[in-house]
């Protein structure tokens, strides 16, 4: 059994990683308070079972793992509940914009997310926003690296479609404002 981590592994681990932990939480939650909550789910999680992260190779990568299927879980219970429909007004202060990554581009990849299942979610996660090769994500999950090639491919598609239709709808949204057929 996976014993947890005492009170000062947890203080120390908040303290050098709470900060983009809780990033991470908002860029996937896409809500500060739904990010606060996963975020101390998470550390409840590493207290009862987390000592995995005293001999993982990259502490950051491991303990980015827990908040991600934290973060997923939670995406899961408010599909199964009421969905709320984020614009991109709504996320502009949640969703700090990388270089090269415009709002439109984050908020098609939060889209995507939403209807992916949680492997693909991972894979989209560590191609997309941890920026790693298809190599380290094989490796990480224990696939060939021309299965990752396919799989990264085939949420990129997904991505491009969610983002025509973000396209689409932002148009008909400007059309109606401006009083003219869409």
């Amino acid at each position: 059994m996976n014993e947890g981590l005492d009170n000062a592994e947890l203080a120390d681990l908040y303290r050098r990683y709470g900060f983009f932990l809780r990033r991470r939480c908002v860029v996937l939650l896409r809500d500060e308070a739904h990010a606060d909550d996963a975020l101390q789910e998470s550390f409840m999680k590493l207290m009862r079972a987390g000592a995995g992260v005293r001999t993982a190779a990259q502490p950051m990568r491991w303990l980015y793992r827990v908040v991600d299927r934290t973060c997923f879980d939670h995406l899961r219970k408010v599909r199964r509940g009421a969905a709320r429909d984020v614009t991109l007004e709504d996320a502009g202060d949640a969703l700090p914009v990388t270089p090269g990554t415009t709002l439109e581009e984050r908020q098609s990849v939060l889209e995507i997310l939403d209807v992916l299942d949680d492997e693909e979610r991972a894979i989209a996660v560590m191609a997309f926003v941890d920026g790693m090769t298809h190599q380290e994500i094989a490796s990480e999950l224990g696939y060939s690296r021309m299965t990752i090639l396919k799989r990264v491919a085939s949420i990129r598609e997904r991505a491009e479609k969610a983002s025509a239709r973000l396209a689409r709808a932002r148009a008909a949204k400007a059309a109606k404002r401006e009083g003219r057929p869409s």
